[in-house]
């Protein structure tokens, strides 16, 4: 590879710093890029560390998200981050991931450059190796510029990922602000403008949830949960449904941005339906709230987690929320989030 990040002589066919699509488009296919990717990512590459004596968890994603590139962030540092968030709140300590890159042909090679740093950062502030890399190019017009293939390998301790059963009662809380990320990228898409001011930046979790689960009594923290890309709403009624308790969260208590609301306000999408990335919703006793919510705002990705809400008896509703006028209204699973968020 040579300064620039273009490809050395010899090593792929590339067309002014483009990706070029080979000459066949079989199993050798994107070889070339593949080497790219693998240099690029040479510093965060190494072996699978020992598993020691847990249960190993593999967890594996795909991203398509639109715009790829986007402000203080890209698909690579989202696929990455969301690869160590998911091993960790399923309870594993992160060792490694691998990643595959599907390329369109006429993408500049600075922006494949830009996601494989993405990644290595990501990876090196987890404290994780990527322990593969795999790239294929497809014709232009059959992919909208990269998409990308996480697999996620970790380790659950003894007795580690095993939840207790909820409670009416307990307590629910969020570890960070709702909705950065999707009003972001649906700001983006529609050129509103809101994407300047509005971070949608992701960060790896894995420390933060050490902590937290370091800071709790046995049994006391019942679940964790990844919001994603249908929200909070969404992350409690799938908690609901798989519990059959009630979930009530707080208007007035929901961490959300001033500049994120007024981007939401304008594309017509609540706080509790936006999509929101590194942040999870944490299920946690009465007795141990206050506990976890320092554990969390101890840590600089935890500064802004808030108590929003509690696990209720069940009632005709799965999800309420209780507004500020002191009324409670049924929330909706969205029934269709918007298109490639993540």
């Amino acid at each position: 590879m040579t300064a620039g990040g273009a490809f050395s002589p010899g090593s792929a066919p590339t067309l002014a710093g483009h990706v070029a699509l080979p000459d066949d488009l079989d199993g050798r296919a994107g070889g070339g890029l593949r080497t790219f990717l693998r240099d690029a990512l040479d510093e965060a590459r190494g072996p699978c560390p020992p598993l020691g004596e847990g249960q190993p968890l593999l967890l594996s994603g795909t991203y398509v998200a639109d715009p790829p590139f986007y402000g203080d962030g890209d698909i690579g540092q989202l696929a990455a981050c969301c690869a160590v968030n998911e091993l960790a709140a399923a309870g594993a300590r992160p060792l490694g991931l691998s990643v595959s890159a599907v390329v369109e042909a006429g993408l500049p090679l600075r922006q494949v450059r830009r996601v494989a740093d993405s990644v290595r950062d990501v990876a090196q502030a987890a404290g994780v190796s990527v322990l593969d890399v795999d790239a294929r190019v497809v014709r232009a017009g059959e992919a909208d510029q990269i998409y990308l293939h996480t697999a996620g390998l970790g380790v659950l301790s003894p007795g580690a990922g095993q939840e207790t059963p909820p409670r009416a009662g307990d307590r629910l809380l969020v570890s960070a602000p709702l909705g950065g990320f999707g009003a972001h990228l649906l700001s983006a898409r529609a050129r509103l403008g809101h994407e300047g001011v509005v971070s949608a930046a992701c960060v790896p979790l894995a420390g933060l949830l050490e902590q937290v689960r370091g800071a709790r009594a046995d049994g006391a923290l019942r679940a964790v949960r990844v919001v994603g890309r249908a929200g909070l709403a969404g992350t409690l009624h799938a908690y609901a449904s798989a519990t059959g308790l009630g979930m009530r969260v707080r208007e007035a208590a929901l961490p959300v941005h001033y500049e994120v609301r007024v981007a939401l306000d304008e594309l017509g999408v609540e706080p509790v339906h936006a999509a929101t990335v590194s942040c999870v919703c944490l299920v946690v006793s009465a007795e141990a709230a206050d506990d976890v919510l320092a554990a969390l705002r101890a840590h600089p990705y935890g500064r802004d987690a808030a108590v929003v809400g509690e696990v209720t008896p069940p009632g005709r509703h799965p999800v309420e929320l209780a507004l500020v006028d002191a009324r409670t209204i049924p929330v909706r699973a969205a029934a269709e989030p918007p298109a490639r968020l993540a």
